[in-house]
């Protein structure tokens, strides 16, 4: 296929370099710095809070980080199975990556055919941690931050405050549910916050499948040439031994 086995190996090698290996280590240092950006940011500690245990905020967060830095090994041992030609390496580097790939794969399909099931699951516990343990602390805190910030009132709207499941705290609707932060003139916001979180959620959706994608293209690319390149190294190296 190549002409030349040496350059062969070159090409493969320096694409496989600057075009893969070094995007994945970047993209592994971009996930391990969301994921501690997301454990120090209050805001999103806020909202994680106010839905659902956050110890279980924390193990997502921790997979995001032990994905980044799996990402950044792979990439690693890429970059020097190609610089040192090290057919092991490459090796190696190709088995983790297929399966990361098909990781995210099926990660991608569980997440679009349950995304009902999440949302339920989603809009039931900020329900139930609403109910059972507004206002008090942390819970208190986070819950009127997130109302005030995503202009929303309780899990599904005004009416949950006042439901007879209500176990903590007076069944008043929350001052943080008034529109505009002014409770002189009652009025309330009426859309629920899990419905806010999620349009938040869609509005970055783009974004979100765009880097997906991108991220897709360079992992499939990896797969190709470190196959390449471990041909043409295999190639190279029993024209040696006839010479």
């Amino acid at each position: 296929m190549c002409g030349d086995g040496r350059m062969c190996v070159f090409c493969c090698k320096y694409v496989l370099i600057v075009g893969c290996c070094i995007l994945h280590v970047l993209c592994g240092c971009a996930l391990v710095g969301l994921g501690l950006y997301l454990c120090l940011e209050p805001n999103m500690r806020s909202y994680a809070a106010s839905s659902s245990d956050l110890h279980e905020y924390y193990i997502a967060l921790y997979c995001i980080i032990g994905i980044g830095g799996l990402m950044m090994l792979v990439g690693f041992l890429g970059c020097c199975g190609a610089c040192a030609e090290n057919r092991f390496l490459l090796v190696m580097f190709f088995t983790l990556l297929l399966l990361i790939c098909v990781a995210e794969v099926g990660g991608g399909f569980y997440a679009y055919f349950n995304q009902d099931k999440f949302q339920t699951l989603v809009k039931d516990s900020m329900a139930d941690t609403m109910l059972k343990r507004y206002p008090e602390e942390p819970i208190g805190s986070a819950v009127d931050l997130m109302q005030t910030e995503l202009m929303c009132c309780g899990s599904t709207g005004p009416e949950m405050w006042k439901s007879p499941n209500r176990t903590s705290g007076e069944r008043d609707i929350p001052e943080s549910c008034c529109v505009g932060g002014d409770c002189g003139i009652v009025k309330y916001y009426q859309d629920g916050c899990s419905t806010k979180l999620f349009e938040l959620l869609e509005r970055n959706l783009v974004l979100v499948a765009g880097l997906t994608i991108g991220i897709g293209v360079v992992q499939f690319l990896g797969l190709i040439f470190s196959c390449c390149l471990c041909i043409a190294i295999g190639r190279q190296e029993k024209e040696k031994e006839y010479i």
